[in-house]
């Protein structure tokens, strides 16, 4: 990170930051360029986890290569100034670099789903056994997770 002073260290905070997100934008890679989409997900035990349709430019993706990056805004305020260049934004943020696999047991997928659930807070049981035959729930073992905010973090753990 550049700017070293933006650097989030502190794990039990970034992780909060990440619980505290609805959205993130993912990161693919199709071979041929980088494609970037908002999922809705669950975070939990160092995995993401995100549902899709079976088929797709992200399926696609995932079964290629399962390259998987991300970014997850848990603050946002744009600062106006009355100079055309001193506007600034005001954030917290994480991002995250990892491997998705698709997950094929019917178990697997109702556990992510219920990660999913408790992120948005919802019921995290009884699934429809229809439902979990066509959707598509992808695990991405997180290797790194990087928090950032400006103004430069203070420490504060309160997200």
């Amino acid at each position: 990170m550049r700017k070293e002073k933006r650097a989030i260290r502190d794990k039990n905070v970034i992780e909060g930051l990440l619980r505290s997100c609805r959205t993130l934008q993912l990161g693919l890679w199709d071979g041929r360029e980088p494609y970037v989409v908002t999922v809705n997900f669950g975070y939990e035990d160092g995995a993401v986890y995100f549902h899709s349709a079976l088929e797709g430019r992200k399926m696609d993706c995932i079964r290629a290569n399962g390259l998987v990056s991300f970014v997850a805004v848990a603050e946002s305020e744009l600062i106006s100034e009355d100079l055309p260049c001193g506007f600034t934004t005001h954030y917290k943020s994480v991002s995250g670099f990892g491997h998705g696999e698709i997950l094929e047991k019917p178990a697997d997928k109702e556990a992510g789903l219920a990660v999913i659930m408790r992120q948005h807070g919802g019921p995290d049981t009884g699934f429809d056994a229809r439902v979990l035959e066509r959707t598509a729930v992808v695990r991405v073992t997180l290797r790194d997770l990087i928090g950032k905010a400006n103004p430069a973090f203070d420490g504060d753990p309160q997200i």
